[in-house]
């Protein structure tokens, strides 16, 4: 009966922490976000070149004033052009400009804490996602193409700022930088390794 009574009060506590957040904001947001990629480790040896083709979309519910789980997706693009080389394929050589690109499509779920309350001027957050993404490796050796999909677990924890466009807007700029991590291998990519910095808004919706 006393673990019962205390289980009830627990709820109720809970239930006015997001009721207080209610007041504040609503519990759902969506986020929208562009996305800069730095490739790092084997990744980098495949294509040095910092991706400036992605974005990231998100959808999150807090629990209260602190803690949300949601959702994550996105796309991004690595791509990186060869000169004229003549290159060993299966079957002999061939003399061509050689194209190579990784394309990325992450689904993940989410979680974030907050590290300030929701009236706060700046709210800074940390937060940690999981789940598999879409790899598609795709090497073009002129109009001929070595591709391959794969679906692959992925990791990526970060931290971040959310700031109101005024005191109780429901409008907040959001900025976050992000690692993650995959076990994938391809040829020459033994792992997936990859800094991402992502800025755009974040919508409370009613």
């Amino acid at each position: 009966m006393k673990s019962l009574k205390n289980g009830i009060l627990l709820m109720i506590a809970c239930m006015g922490m997001q009721t207080a957040f209610a007041q504040m904001r609503s519990p759902l947001s969506v986020n929208v976000d562009y996305s800069i990629a730095q490739p790092l480790g084997s990744l980098k040896d495949y294509t040095d070149k910092t991706s400036f083709r992605g974005w990231t979309a998100g959808l999150q519910y807090h629990l209260n004033d602190r803690l949300s789980v949601g959702l994550r997706s996105g796309y991004q693009e690595f791509f990186q052009k060869l000169p004229r080389a003549v290159y060993h394929i299966d079957g002999g050589e061939i003399s061509a400009v050689q194209t190579r690109t990784l394309q990325v499509v992450p689904i993940l779920a989410t979680v974030q804490y907050q590290l300030a309350k929701p009236d706060a001027a700046v709210i800074p957050y940390v937060g940690l996602a999981a789940g598999a993404a879409s790899m598609e490796y795709n090497k073009f050796y002129g109009e001929f193409s070595d591709k391959y999909d794969k679906w692959q677990f992925m990791a990526s924890p970060e931290i971040g700022i959310n700031i109101p466009f005024g005191k109780g807007s429901p409008l907040l700029f959001n900025a976050n930088v992000q690692y993650s991590y995959s076990p994938y291998k391809m040829q020459e990519i033994t792992s997936y390794n990859v800094i991402q910095a992502n800025v755009g808004l974040r919508l409370h919706i009613n």
